[in-house]
């Protein structure tokens, strides 16, 4: 998703008008809702200060407008978060086997090759499940990212479970993380 399109996203979730984004960031006249286009539709693209301006008026972590490298634990999870708006990300609780288990699983079948391990879902809803295929898991040998990404499985499960709101969900991803 574009710098563009994040913010029209957030604005609109905002319930804010080009006209009234565009005077809240000091724009007059017509320039009001024709600067919030060009960035919109990213014929401009805003500076730092704009972005930071921009996150202060919508209420909202400035990396959830801006452009990011996909170095940063940080910048990798604000990646995700703005790719599920366009396709679902499934977040599954892994459980180790035991190695007793393992062994047993694999001594069962000879056509298994040696690298196939069987893998444990804690919470897996096959019918639930919003991708084509078999889930495939992603690690990070990277405990700050693995931190973040578990900070977001609890929120998707609070999501899930109806504790909280699609809305609630969407505002706790664009204030990430919490000041």
């Amino acid at each position: 998703m574009t710098v563009g399109e994040r913010i029209k996203r957030i604005r609109t979730f905002r319930h804010m008008t080009m006209d009234e984004f565009g005077a809240a960031l000091g724009f007059e006249g017509k320039s009001m809702s024709v600067r919030v286009a060009q960035y919109e539709s990213g014929t401009r693209v805003p500076k730092k200060d704009m972005i930071h301006e921009m996150a202060r008026i919508l209420n909202c972590n400035y990396k959830a407008l801006d452009n990011y490298n996909n170095g940063a634990a940080e910048d990798i999870l604000e990646t995700l978060f703005w790719l599920e708006d366009s396709s679902p990300i499934n977040l599954f609780d892994l459980q180790p086997i035991p190695k007793s288990m393992k062994s047993k699983e694999s001594s069962k079948s000879s056509n298994s090759q040696k690298n196939e391990m069987p893998i444990a879902y804690s919470d897996f809803d096959e019918d639930n499940f919003n991708s084509y295929g078999t889930p495939i898991a992603v690690t990070f040998d990277y405990g700050l990212l693995n931190e973040f990404l578990m900070e977001w499985y609890v929120k998707k499960n609070e999501l899930k479970t109806g504790v909280i709101t699609p809305e609630e969900y969407f505002e706790w991803k664009i204030t990430w993380p919490q000041k």
